[in-house]
């Protein structure tokens, strides 16, 4: 039986509309400025249609290995930063699963060090400012 009608290639369809790059870096550098512009995981790949290099969003199983392979060097503290007392498991997991590597033992643990830092920043704001002021006297704004 003849086919009738015309052969589309589905490569056209697979690819139309990405860029093609012709080398890994290229397309690995595009991927990180892509995923800091977005904060989604976003990933470099050799097209088998093409033979080219795209870059698209990493599927469920490429986002796990991605994950597993930036905590193996993250490490949470043994005591609490502010009070030196022992973190409950509770608190370590979900600074683990989050990926935050600062963690207290308690919620007011964590108020007091972020008072602290608070304190610490608009310190050093006044600082500039009282420079900045002191650079612009005499001078018409």
């Amino acid at each position: 039986m003849p086919v009738i009608g015309e052969w589309s290639n589905p490569a056209d369809r697979r690819c139309y509309g990405k860029w093609a790059y012709r080398k890994m870096t290229i397309g690995e550098k595009m991927a990180q400025q892509d995923s800091a512009r977005t904060g989604e995981l976003i990933i470099a790949y050799q097209c088998y249609d093409c033979l080219r290099f795209h870059v698209g969003h990493a599927d469920q199983s490429q986002q796990i290995v991605r994950h597993q392979a930036e905590r193996s060097d993250f490490s949470l503290p043994a005591a609490c930063p502010n009070c030196e007392g022992p973190i409950p498991e509770e608190r370590r997991i979900a600074a683990w699963e989050s990926g935050n590597p600062t963690v207290y033992c308690s919620k007011r643990c964590q108020k007091k060090c972020g008072k602290k830092a608070l304190r610490t920043r608009r310190a050093g704001q006044v600082e500039e400012y009282a420079a900045w002021f002191d650079r612009s006297e005499g001078k018409q704004l």
